[in-house]
């Protein structure tokens, strides 16, 4: 087998211990390996990345295995960062066999490295890991919001205040309003419930006053009250997460921007993109690659020469759900591309259209990124020649058939105006 780098390193890390196994070649045949445990303390890990340098380390090789090794990784970034890291899927370290103990671990793992037998992911730097934690955990913020909106207007509904029959948002400024309002002890006639309306809800009061004729009990004030306030405090949390990444997009604006312009990205879906593929798209050889991460690609299940149904592949979750919800958005433009392309799609049904449209949106965020390019609509992209050509044969053969002769010249160029 060739070798793809000269020293190499396999850390297992564990919750308290990382056991690195330095290898190295030093003759035709024989090959030394070194292996040394650390603790996973701050002067633990600066003891590990101390003796990888000083063992002239090319690469270190980490199994993809919960948080333990996000630290690891992050010491070796920032202490040896000449040190390439590999991140391995451990199924891909699983298909060989002959490991069992944390020692043996570590050394057949350095040699698996040492001659590129397995595959590394994407690891990204220090400043897009920053950025991933205010993004993922907005997300999270945003599922306990609309969990929390939902307990409230569940608690409404089992009040007897038909507010979600009347209003299509019973949390907007015209609902929360008049709920503050029930919560505070004010009457509620129809005098005062048109002071509280605002748009199209104006012309509904007297279906609002109806909507609000039970009381609330006091149990149920005080349950509404602390729902209505953490969700508030949720609002307020949200609020500040995106001051924060506001600031980190600052010297990554221009690829936002760019981003911004496809439909269905606002500044805070091209922020979540980013930091889960960052702006440099060599990482990906293809845009397929990319929608493969990023769990958007069909599975394939063939056997005996038939295809069978496959769900799609496990990928980035945060990418995905990223790029399905702009997928969901952007077929809602009327008249665009990705109108008329859900509309084809519509046939898969709702789900499965969506995922087909997020992976198409993926190969057009590749591109932007990789290209450095302003968005263009795709349906005014020029198709290749050969598609082309195609699409001109199958036009021509539906006008023949209806009866007529047609004949297909090119269109020319116009010319150049001499001043």
């Amino acid at each position: 087998m060739e070798r793809v780098f000269e020293i190499a390193a396999g850390i297992d890390v564990h919750r308290d211990t990382v056991v690195v196994s330095v290898r190295r070649q030093l003759g035709r045949q024989v090959q030394d390996v070194e292996t040394r445990t650390f603790e996973t303390f701050h002067d633990g890990l600066v003891a590990m990345t101390v003796w990888l340098a000083h063992q002239r380390v090319e690469v270190g090789g980490f199994e993809s295995t919960g948080v333990y090794w996000q630290p690891v990784v992050q010491a070796i970034q920032k202490r040896t960062p000449k040190v390439v890291v590999w991140l391995v899927n451990p199924m891909q370290v699983k298909k060989v066999a002959g490991r069992k103990s944390d020692v043996s671990d570590s050394q057949w793992l350095a040699k698996l490295v040492m001659y590129g037998l397995v595959s590394p992911s994407f690891v990204p730097s220090l400043q897009l890991q920053e950025l991933r934690k205010l993004t993922r955990f907005r997300t999270k913020l945003t599922a306990d919001r609309t969990r929390g909106k939902n307990r409230i207007i569940k608690e409404v509904e089992r009040s007897g205040l038909k507010l979600a029959t009347v209003c299509s948002d019973v949390l907007g400024k015209t609902g929360r309003t008049l709920l503050q309002a029930m919560l505070d002890g004010v009457v509620l006639d129809d005098a005062a419930i048109e002071n509280m309306t605002f748009g199209t809800l104006r012309h509904r009061v007297p279906e609002l006053a109806r909507a609000l004729k039970d009381p609330i009990t006091p149990c149920t004030a005080v349950i509404l009250r602390q729902m209505l306030r953490r969700l508030d405090d949720i609002n307020k949390d949200i609020a500040d997460l995106e001051s924060e990444i506001r600031k980190l997009l600052q010297p990554l604006a221009d690829d936002v921007a760019r981003l911004e312009q496809i439909p269905g990205i606002d500044e805070i879906a091209a922020a979540a993109i980013v930091a889960e593929t960052g702006t440099d798209m060599s990482v990906f050889p293809s845009a397929k690659h990319l929608a493969s991460w990023g769990g958007l690609s069909p599975g394939s299940e063939e056997s005996a020469g038939k295809n069978k149904q496959a769900p799609t592949r496990k990928g980035n979750k945060y990418l995905r759900t990223t790029l399905v919800q702009a997928a969901i958005s952007a077929k809602q433009t009327k008249g665009s591309f990705w109108h008329y392309k859900a509309r084809r799609l519509a046939r898969l049904g709702p789900k499965k259209a969506a995922v087909a449209l997020a992976r198409s949106l993926a190969s057009v965020v590749f591109h932007i990124l990789a290209d450095r390019c302003d968005y263009r609509d795709p349906a005014i992209i020029p198709p290749p020649p050969a598609r082309a050509k195609a699409r001109l044969a199958a036009l021509a053969d539906q006008i023949r058939r209806l009866g007529f002769d047609i004949t297909i010249t090119p269109r020319a160029a116009p010319e150049a105006s001499v001043s």
